[in-house]
């Protein structure tokens, strides 16, 4: 059966991959597509490509560009949300890096935590939630999933501000540490049963098995061998002190905690990491690979070729499962209402849910671990003042928020970096007062 399905940010890289997979999903054949951007230039090369991908796969999907919101979200059944966080050529990303460096505050990934997630959520959170109230209006009906950051404030304001049906967060990070994992058991990625709870970005293992055989007592012996891997030296720091694996990978974790204060110069970062404003001045997560590669493709100097396996968000089946209904076990990030049972039931969480008519359920949890509840309990705290902060366009709650930072070490040093990001951004930020 056709569906109408939006994406918005229609310009953003992710979308090449949404387009192939939604071809790829036989339930979904003839559907209608709408990108929509307000950068049209990136959003026509990815069009242009997924109607090339849609002719190969015989999906007969019908798909267009607008730059209009309500043209996009009128009569949609789902929504699709990668809004960018780094703005044209990485450019503000790379701001809020080097601002808060000026402050000691080295940053491994800044979307999420610390000065650069708090720059991003107030960015970014009025523009979803005007987003968000337009696809409301338009179809009532819709289910929204995104997937830009910082993942957890951006899902918390949709729903606490807008009538969407229900807001879906989706990242990858879970599945590439069970993949990693599954690595250092020797045993099938595939085979594997495994599940956890927690924060975007920073989740704690619950349950790892392989044949029935219960894994968690043996990880620590596992993981001996593996102190040195990259990526991964923070996660056995803190398992090694918690008695618990955290999930992600080390450059999002960190970013929790404190302990990054120790550094205040990029040669000083420890467990191997990197400052991410060197990686952005680099070019590395550069649009500019992709974009010729389109180019290449429209222009038939590329063969389009179908991807052999989907993503770990696998958006074609994912909108399939809601759509039908059937029901499919999912990671997702959506409202607690009491699935982790020592959460705050309206805190945007990432765990396990399961799929039905346009929704996604979550699915009932283990406790998060008694000795990692504390920072996890403030930062739900902390995302509350700042999508107020950012709805509001309230400077104070913004001051607020960024105050409690693991990573803020004085309140002048709060003040001073907040007034500091807001005159750098500019317009951008000309909202707070």
């Amino acid at each position: 059966m056709p569906y109408r399905v939006c994406l918005l940010g229609g310009g953003s890289g992710f979308f090449n991959s949404v387009l192939r997979e939604i071809a790829l999903t036989p339930e979904l054949n003839g559907s209608e597509i709408t990108l929509c951007d307000l950068v049209p230039e990136a959003m026509e090369l990815i069009a242009g490509v997924g109607r090339l991908v849609s002719d190969k796969a015989g999906a007969g999907l019908s798909i267009r560009t607008t730059t209009s919101l309500d043209a996009a979200t009128e009569g949609a059944d789902f929504a699709v949300s990668s809004l960018g966080v780094h703005g044209p050529g990485k450019k503000w990303h790379k701001l809020d890096m080097d601002v808060a460096a000026r402050f000691g505050i080295i940053q491994t990934t800044g979307d999420t935590v610390g000065p650069g997630g708090l720059s991003i959520a107030l960015r970014l959170i009025p523009a979803y939630v005007r987003i968000a109230r337009t696809l409301a209006k338009n179809s009532p009906d819709c289910v929204l999933l995104n997937h830009s950051n910082p993942m957890g404030a951006i899902c918390r304001a949709i729903a606490k501000y807008t009538d969407v049906r229900q807001v879906v967060g989706l990242c990858h990070g879970v599945q590439g540490t069970y993949k990693y994992l599954a690595g250092v058991f020797g045993v099938p990625y595939e085979e594997v049963y495994a599940r956890s709870a927690g924060l975007n970005h920073l989740l704690w293992l619950q349950e790892f098995r392989h044949d029935q055989e219960d894994l968690v007592p043996l990880l620590r012996e596992k993981l001996d061998g593996h102190r040195g891997d990259r990526g991964r030296r923070f996660a056995w720091r803190l398992y090694e002190v918690f008695g618990h694996f955290p999930i992600n990978e080390d450059r999002h974790i960190i970013e929790f905690f404190p302990y990054l204060r120790q550094c205040s110069k990029p040669e000083d970062l420890t467990y191997g990491l990197g400052f991410r404003g060197d990686g952005l001045a680099r070019g590395e997560d550069s649009d500019r690979g992709w974009t010729e590669e389109m180019r290449r493709k429209l222009e038939g100097k590329e063969e389009v070729e179908l991807p052999d396996h989907p993503s770990p968000e696998n958006i074609g089946q994912l909108i399939a499962s809601m759509a039908l209904p059937r029901r499919e076990v999912r990671i997702v990030n959506i409202q607690n209402d009491g699935c982790i049972p020592n959460m705050p039931a309206f805190a945007n969480l990432e765990f396990e849910g399961v799929t039905g008519y346009r929704r996604v359920d979550g699915l009932k949890m283990q406790p998060v671990p008694d000795c990692v509840v504390g920072p996890m309990a403030a930062r739900i705290r902390q995302v509350e003042l700042l999508v107020d902060a950012a709805v509001e366009g309230n400077r104070s709650k913004a001051l607020q928020a960024l105050a409690q930072d693991p990573m803020i070490l004085s309140l002048r040093e709060a003040e001073e970096l907040l007034s500091a990001t807001i005159e750098a951004h500019g317009e951008r930020l000309a909202h707070l007062k």
